[in-house]
């Protein structure tokens, strides 16, 4: 062997000694609090062959935070990020995949991972060859559990998509699907945990609770083409755009009471992308060529941004209060401060240009490019960017960006009904608005007095809409119960009237007609003499209307003279009939009699077969009368007709 064979042996076994000693000094268990771990050597560089696992364990309800705040390990191929060393998370059973650079996740620098449980471990290998970086300092802590997540709008097919900001892969998705065609825009309730969205097929607003429950529609009145939203869940409000109306609108959470903040023909033509402050005392939104802004209520309109100009989507860095957009013509990002002082540019990209969402949170960019189906992020200055996720449904404007930790209200302000309709921030507190129609002119009670029924009428009530705030357009009515001059019984009676505006607020008017049943007195009346002047009042139904007798009476008694009336008809109608019965039986009995016998005749027209029997009747007079004895009838004495009437 020669002598440079030989010193090879050597330096391989020292490098082999000194890998042996640093993985016996790499794998161990971590139950510290808080604390720094750093690579074998580091800031020198690592050894070859080196296998070592960092085991953090956390008390129960605890999970593990790390922050790798620099990597810096050999890598064959800087685009692909293809390594030859490499850092591994594990979290549980599931690992983050091996990276050895900036990390897989968002932000680049620094690359954070939060276990989901109260154990994480954390893996370096390394291989055989020459050459090593200057390996990773990290810092570690426990912490509460928390998620965060980027969510999106997907199109194909319709849902909410999510992707753990933690462990860069995709949540399951909530399917909108049953009642969505095309979603276009998301945003977010953190107190109730419930999604809100836009959709521009069946424009509607509708909502689903995180977990996939309480899928409805909320708002589908007065809506053409909604691209925007934003949820102020301090006062418990949902905004929105519509490009085709050139409206901003909002209402309760539920949908109801609708006010259009931004009416159309104010100047604002296709508003696209909208925003909230951190305190949500002001909307800030986007018109074809300018970006507006206004207090939360609509008031105090002004105009920030208004040259070389063509924005679609808004994103507000709530942590330094600057306001981000896409400038579509340029194919840049640019922001301002929220007073819209300082504007400039601070980068552009490929797909700025037909980027349809973007957000900004913990210094990064997020937005999506719908063409090759990706959500990417790059840090301020967009130095560089990498993609979240690929291959997943098309996202569409209005990402949101979800924090656990975020601190948040436990309820709504106005959830203890501080305001009859809306309620809106005011920096001390909130301010009260009404939206639906206000009604003129609705009636008080009507009372009357009558025998069975009267016609009532009165005037009919007015109402305007003040859904656009201080214009104020009249209205008909949308329907009533009933007319002016209809027939109303005795009792009570509820008429409604119900009045609608163009976004669906609705009013109504609600009154009674009280009618009490009126009964004559048979008190007699006194005669007096007529007033020497008019009397001023209205006459009223009572005792002293001048009527004769017979009226009096009949009004007093009418029912029971008709029902008499009734009963003597028909007595008569069957007295009628009994008589018409008996006379068809005296002719049935005279026609028996004759047929029987033919031959009685005598002096007086009968022939005397039996005892002669001197009829009543006598020849030549008018008197047809009735025989007194019985009538024999034949040869046979003992036959005989009883007396009939001949």
């Amino acid at each position: 062997m020669d002598t440079f064979g030989f010193f090879r042996i050597i330096l391989f076994c020292f490098f082999c000694r000194k890998s042996l000693a640093q993985n016996a000094e790499c794998n161990v268990q971590i139950t510290d609090v808080d604390g720094t771990l750093m690579s074998p050597s580091y800031p020198l560089p690592y050894s070859r062959g080196l296998n070592c696992s960092w085991r953090f364990t956390a008390p129960a309800g605890q999970a593990i935070e790390i922050t790798f705040g620099v990597v810096n390990l050999d890598e064959t191929n800087p685009i692909s990020g293809d390594c030859t060393d490499t850092l591994r998370v594990f979290d549980g059973s599931s690992s983050i995949r091996p990276f050895c650079g900036d990390g897989p996740g968002w932000p680049r620098t620094p690359t954070r991972f939060l276990s989901v449980s109260n154990q994480l471990t954390v893996r370096m290998e390394t291989d055989n060859e020459d050459g090593g970086g200057m390996g990773f300092l990290a810092s570690y802590r426990q912490v509460a559990p928390r998620t965060e997540h980027i969510v999106g709008i997907g199109v194909e097919p319709p849902a909410i998509i999510m992707f753990d900001r933690f462990r860069t892969q995709g949540v399951t998705p909530i399917p909108l699907n049953r009642i969505s065609m095309r979603p276009s825009a998301v945003g977010f309730d953190p107190i109730d945990m419930v999604f809100y969205y836009t959709d521009i097929s069946s424009p509607h607003i509708g909502r689903i609770e995180n977990n996939g429950g309480g899928h409805e529609i909320i708002v589908d009145q007065g809506i053409s083409d909604p691209l925007g939203i934003v949820v102020g869940y301090l006062t418990g409000l949902v905004y929105w755009t519509d490009a085709d109306r050139n409206e901003l609108s909002a209402s309760r959470l539920d949908g109801s009471f609708r006010k259009i903040l931004i009416p159309d023909g104010s100047g604002c033509t296709s508003p696209q992308g909208i925003e909230l402050s951190s305190d949500q005392l002001h909307l800030f939104w986007t018109c074809q060529d300018r970006i507006e802004r206004a207090k939360a209520d609509g008031t105090e309109r002004m105009t920030l941004v208004s040259e070389r100009l063509t924005a679609t989507a808004l994103a507000i860095d709530h942590e330094n209060e600057l306001l981000y957009w896409t400038n579509v013509n340029r194919g840049i990002i640019e922001r301002i401060n929220l007073d819209g002082s300082g504007r400039e540019s601070i980068g552009g990209h490929e797909v700025f240009a037909q980027s349809h969402g973007f957000i900004v949170e913990d210094g990064v960019l997020f937005w999506s490019d719908p063409v090759e189906k990706r959500l990417l992020f790059a840090p301020l200055d967009i130095s560089s960017s990498r993609y979240v996720a690929q291959g997943v449904p098309r996202a569409m404007e209005g990402l949101y960006y979800y924090k656990s930790d975020r601190l948040i209200a436990e309820k709504h302000q106005c959830s203890n009904d501080i305001c009859s309709q809306l309620c809106f921030p005011d920096g001390s507190g909130v301010s009260c608005d009404e939206v639906t129609p206000l009604i003129s002119d609705c009636p008080n009670e009507i009372t009357n007095s009558t025998e069975s029924s009267s016609m009532i009428s009165w005037k009919e009530p007015t109402a305007v809409a003040r859904s656009t705030g201080a214009t104020l357009t009249p209205l008909s009515y949308e329907s009533r119960s009933h007319a002016p001059g209809s027939l109303f019984f005795v009792g009570t009676t509820r008429v409604t009237y119900r009045f609608t505006d163009d976004v669906g607020n609705t009013a109504e008017c609600a009154f009674n007609i009280v009618l009490d049943l009126f009964i004559p007195t048979t008190t007699p009346r006194t005669t007096s003499k007529a007033p020497t002047q008019p009397q001023t009042t209205q006459p009223q139904p009572s005792t002293t209307d001048a009527r004769s007798p017979f009226e009096e009476f009949f009004s007093e008694y009418s029912l029971y003279v008709i029902i008499g009336a009734s009963v003597i008809v028909l007595a008569i109608i069957i007295a009628t009939i009994v008589c018409i019965a008996c006379c068809c039986g005296c002719c049935v009995c005279t026609r028996r009699g004759n047929g029987r016998e033919n031959n009685i005749t005598n002096d007086y027209g009968m022939n005397n077969v039996g005892p002669t029997r001197p009829p009543l009747y006598q020849p030549g007079t008018n008197n047809p009368g009735f025989y007194d004895q019985e009538v024999y009838a034949g040869g046979d004495s003992s036959t005989y007709y009883s007396k009939a009437k001949f």
